[in-house]
């Protein structure tokens, strides 16, 4: 009998992941980004998220095929509603839409390089970690 498949996991990535791969297509956030395009990490986000990174990516001059990858890569990916409500990270509340979107997706992981987040090292069911920590 053959073992029972395991899912892939759930994460929540930060904008700064996003970011992170545009200026180097080798790093570890890019490689996060190729994983969920490819089924093995299954992203979630919610609409405040998707218009943050797309804004972000306008401020920096993102190309159109890049834009269009990270399209595709939220298009594999499940879009949760969020409303905005949740009050954690005091110092950057701006933040708090990552957590609430982990929680309403019941995600494994929140990936990021932000430290207001990494401080907090777990948040309910989700570790949060840096990109380079995600395995």
């Amino acid at each position: 009998m053959a073992a029972p498949e395991e899912s892939p996991p759930r994460v929540v990535l930060d904008t700064n992941l996003f970011i992170a791969a545009f200026w180097n297509r080798q790093s570890a956030s890019a490689a996060i980004l190729r994983a969920c395009l490819e089924g093995r990490v299954r992203i979630f986000y919610t609409r405040q998220i998707r218009r943050e990174i797309f804004f972000i990516l306008d401020n920096i001059r993102a190309s159109t095929q890049y834009r269009q990858f990270v399209e595709s890569v939220l298009e594999s990916g499940t879009e949760v509603s969020a409303p905005g409500t949740l009050r954690v990270v005091t110092d950057d509340p701006d933040d708090d839409k990552f957590l609430e979107c982990a929680r309403i997706a019941e995600a494994g992981y929140l990936v990021t390089s932000d430290e207001h987040l990494l401080r907090m090292g777990r948040f309910e069911g989700a570790q949060i970690v840096k990109p380079s920590q995600f395995r």
